[in-house]
């Protein structure tokens, strides 16, 4: 069972489980006391992260303990497979270092990420795994957003200490002013650690946002010119589209968690000085987040970047029914995985996945069934009718089984929950409308008399670099070339518009980025706010975005002054096509016209089961809202200020640009 602890309780908790008695060579959830024979198997790793790459290969060793066929990794091994993972995703170059400590009573483990002294301890011997910072844990190597999603830019945040020398006129080599931030360092340093007296070691202060080192160097780096600029270092070799405003990101650390694995009957092994722990878990928990989906095969070991098709190779495995052993670990790391991960929880009166499960105990019987395509049918039925929201959904079934994609779609339609059906029709009945006037041509850009209408229905980002010489503006291949030309129109000399309308009435979502560079377009700015409900940290950070490509940041790259602004809205928009119109109505610039948005607060989060089934589902980092400090969820939609009831009336510019002038 996951529980949120704090870091008294934490503290507390560490001084006891050192004091647990533990068997130094194996502990399992029923039988502490037992000793296990773990073998090592090495196996082909074959990996692609983008579809256009390369198939690297390798080799990975995995453990199988007392005969078994759930396949384990050494804890040292897998550490420095996820730093190298990291670095191949240029997330930076992170370390992990490892303790061991043994006494009479047995061995436990501590795994500490120097960059950011956030801390994993594991006992074994309890099967209890303790996160004292979940986010710092698992985030890139130097990034400053406590939460982050795969799509949000990072930028850099300004040195507090540095611009405040830099605007008192302080010399930084003073050696007084020196002398002067030394001594208050070491004042604050002491408060610290009086205020923490009795917190033990390293893991009880990891997680806190201010990095030691950044202030001890704060006199060795440049001061920012303006705050509004912070994030466009001037040693960059290119300009940055993105930039924070004010420099800083506000960030609150969740609650420490520890997770028991004995009640999902997840054994953790210690021996001859090792740790192994299932393959499938430390990825649920460690990896699935950076999009790259990994299955072991009985063969091979596979990582597949989420839109690649290398995760099909596991079809060549050999076909047969699971071990009742496997079955049940399939099941039950399912059931970690969705209690640690899917987002949605509270929203659908969930708090733990073995309470719902076991009240739909025909669920159950299939979902732990040895028999592999009955395993995965029963997955569709969970997240296409109990889950029934549009993030969550069935990608392909176990390697185990012999696949049937029209099979596994006629069986999806079947269970489609009626959300999904009410929003597959309205999609249908919105897209016809606009088909019966414009065809299968939709303007992108369009002006109507003083009134300009963007129109866009996936917020997609298909260039690594904008400002690329020779791109032609004037046809856009995505929604950032589309604001560009539309930011350049409307700017143009004698543009006779002064009423803009942003048409998400058919948008389903896409990237985030494109849609934070939208808003900060629309709006000046893009006040953007991120909780992970697994462990209830928070991140808010203001983005401001480089429009009209002059490497700054400015009124001139908005068009939130000076404009009458718009944002149409159907039950079809979803996703970031729910955040734009959240954002809009909450900033009191813009008026919201059409119908009430489709919701989908969570970013969604591709995922895997042990037998290789492949799913996503809204995952645990909530896009919010952020009012008076506190952060509101979007997922129940955002109500416009004034209803349109005819799916034909958005499409009827000349008569809709005559009814928004009529607006008060």
């Amino acid at each position: 069972m996951m529980k949120k602890i704090s870091k008294l309780h934490l503290a507390l908790l560490l001084l006891l489980l050192m004091s647990l008695p533990v068997t130094v060579l194996a502990e399992s959830a029923g039988n502490n006391t037992a000793s296990h024979t773990v073998e090592g198997k090495t196996y082909p790793y074959l990996r692609q992260i983008e579809a256009e790459e390369d198939i690297s290969e390798d080799e990975m060793t995995l453990y199988f303990v007392d005969g078994g066929d759930i396949p384990y990794v050494a804890l040292s091994e897998y550490m420095q497979f996820l730093s190298g993972l990291f670095k191949d995703l240029e997330k930076g170059d992170i370390t992990y270092e490892i303790e061991k400590r043994r006494d009479g009573n047995g061995i436990t483990f501590q795994v500490t990420r120097p960059d950011n002294q956030s801390a994993l301890l594991i006992d074994p011997a309890q099967d209890i795994m303790i996160f004292d910072n979940f986010n710092s844990f698992i985030q890139a190597a130097g990034t400053k957003a406590l939460v982050s999603a795969m799509d949000i830019p990072e930028e850099e945040m300004v040195d507090v200490i540095t611009l405040l020398k830099k605007l008192h006129g302080y010399p930084e080599t003073d050696p007084e002013i020196q002398e002067q931030a030394a001594d208050t360092i070491e004042e604050e340093t002491e408060t610290d650690e009086i205020t923490d007296t009795g917190n033990e070691e390293d893991v009880t202060d990891a997680g806190n946002e201010e990095n030691e080192e950044d202030v001890t160097d704060a006199g060795d780096e440049e001061a920012e010119e303006d705050v509004t600029d912070a994030g466009n270092e001037e040693n960059e070799d290119e300009p940055r589209m993105f930039a924070i405003k004010y420099g800083e990101y506000l960030n609150r650390a969740g609650d420490a968690v520890m997770l028991n694995l004995s009640d999902y009957e997840i054994d953790i092994i210690a021996s001859d000085d090792e740790c192994y722990i299932p393959f499938q878990t430390m990825n649920d928990l460690l990896e699935n987040h950076t999009y790259v989906l990994y299955v072991f095969d009985g063969e091979k070991v596979l990582g597949s970047g989420a839109d690649c098709d290398l995760i099909n190779a596991m079809d060549s495995a050999p076909k047969h029914y699971m071990s009742k052993e496997f079955a049940l670990f399939n099941y039950n790391e399912l059931r970690l995985l969705l209690d640690c991960k899917y987002g949605l929880k509270p929203e659908h009166g969930i708090e733990d996945f073995e309470t719902f499960l076991n009240i739909n105990t025909y669920l159950v019987s299939d979902l732990v069934s040895t028999d592999p395509m009955r395993a995965s049918l029963s997955l569709i039925k969970l997240t296409s009718l109990y889950f029934d929201d549009l993030h969550s959904g069935f990608i392909r079934g176990s390697y185990l089984c012999k696949r049937d994609p029209g099979i596994e779609a006629q069986v999806e339609a079947v269970y489609e929950g009626p959300s999904r059906r009410k929003y597959a029709e309205l999609d249908d009945i919105f897209k016809y409308a606009r088909k019966e006037v414009y065809g299968n041509q939709v303007p992108g850009y369009e002006e109507v008399g003083d009134t300009a209408f963007i129109t866009f229905d996936i917020f997609d980002r298909n260039r690594e670099n904008y400002y690329e010489p020779g791109i032609d503006r004037d046809q856009p291949q995505d929604t950032i070339d589309l604001i560009i030309y539309a930011h350049k129109q409307i700017k143009r000399e004698d543009s006779p518009v002064k009423n803009i309308v942003l048409d998400l009435s058919n948008n389903y979502g896409g990237a985030f980025s494109s849609a934070i560079f939208v808003i900060s377009w629309f709006l000046g700015e893009a006040d953007i706010a991120l909780r992970d409900v697994f462990t209830g940290a928070e991140t808010n950070a203001m983005y401001l975005a480089d429009v009209n490509l002059d490497g700054e940041f400015n009124e001139d790259d908005t068009v939130g002054t000076g404009y009458k602004l718009y944002c149409l809205t159907s039950n079809c928009s979803f996703s970031c096509g729910n955040l734009v119109p959240a954002a809009c109505k909450s900033s009191g610039k813009v008026t919201l016209v059409g119908q009430t948005t489709g919701g989908g607060s969570c970013v969604v989060l591709p995922c895997t089961t042990a037998a290789g089934a492949v799913f996503r589902i809204s995952g645990s980092m909530q896009i919010s809202i952020i009012q008076n400090g506190s952060f509101y969820n979007t997922d129940s939609g955002i109500v416009p200020h004034f209803f349109l009831d005819k799916p034909e009336s958005y499409y009827d510019r000349p008569a809709l640009a005559e009814y928004l002038r009529e607006l008060k």
